[in-house]
């Protein structure tokens, strides 16, 4: 098992480092502009100027734009930036999403490890906001369309950062949510980080999600089940085998009132942490 593992890792690096090249370059090149030095990971800095290869298209619902442009950059000079996003009204259903899915290797394992670089301006919006997820098949089954599978998310919400699980979406509740009492950083760059263990050892459950900014993790003050209608039962997080496809933009469950961008930059995946260094 140990040998077809390590097999894996290696091919999957070399079959998707040029999802990290600027228009063929060489390696060298690769591991220094990307971030993407960690032998079995996945990255994307956005440098083609334009959706990089495997991201297709998927939410697009109210005002706003989601494009790869030179706005502004972490670093280099293109990012993916949710432009103006705004609609529906504050704290209500229904808001501008924007996003884009990719699905991973197969065997990529029940362990995501992630890490994106994130700039917002110029409000927190108290409104549930996503950034990124991932997803993967309920235990025993063969399904495998996107609207089946469990999944975590990254995200903000009452103007501080968020993270969940979730059963397949619709209705993607009840659902088990923790809530930090840190701040979505506004007006400047920061550096988040993920987990989603989805084997979590002998446990019976899918572990929570843990989640650090700029090196720091983050505390989860505020823990609850949402459902609606409210649930009483707490939420069973089914265990993983693979995690199959990723979403990432900036998806609000509710309104958005003022117009707000984001930019996302360096996003990289994997099976172990990356971190936030430049390389």
């Amino acid at each position: 098992m140990r040998i077809r593992v390590a097999m894996w890792s290696s091919m999957w690096f070399l079959a998707f480092t040029g999802a990290c090249a600027h228009g063929g370059a060489g390696r060298e090149r690769v591991t220094a502009a990307t971030g993407c030095a960690a032998s079995g990971s996945l990255c994307w800095d956005f440098e083609e100027g334009t959706l990089p290869a495997g991201w297709t298209p998927y939410r697009d619902e109210f005002s706003g734009q989601l494009l790869v442009d030179d706005s502004r950059a972490h670093r280099g000079r293109y990012s993916l930036h949710a432009r103006q996003l705004v609609g529906g009204k504050e704290g209500s259903q229904g808001g501008p999403k924007k996003t884009v899915r990719f699905n991973l290797p197969a065997g990529f394992g029940p362990v995501l490890w992630g890490r994106v670089w994130v700039y917002a301006t110029p409000a927190r919006p108290v409104s549930h906001a996503g950034l990124f997820n991932a997803r993967y098949p309920r235990p025993g089954s063969g399904e495998r369309a996107f609207e089946t599978l469990d999944w975590y998310e990254v995200a903000t919400f009452q103007q501080k950062y968020m993270a969940i699980w979730h059963p397949p979406e619709p209705p993607g509740f009840p659902e088990w949510v923790q809530v930090s009492g840190t701040p979505l950083v506004l007006d400047a760059w920061a550096c988040l980080e993920w987990q989603f263990d989805g084997a979590n050892g002998d446990n019976p459950e899918a572990a929570e999600p843990r989640v650090w900014l700029d090196g720091v993790e983050l505390e989860w003050p505020e823990r609850f089940v949402f459902s609606d209608p409210p649930a009483t039962a707490p939420v069973v997080r089914e265990k993983a085998s693979d995690f199959t496809v990723v979403e990432t933009g900036v998806f609000l469950y509710q309104g958005l009132s003022v117009p707000t961008d984001w930019w996302l930059d360096d996003l990289a995946i994997g099976r172990q942490r990356i971190g936030c260094g430049e390389g």
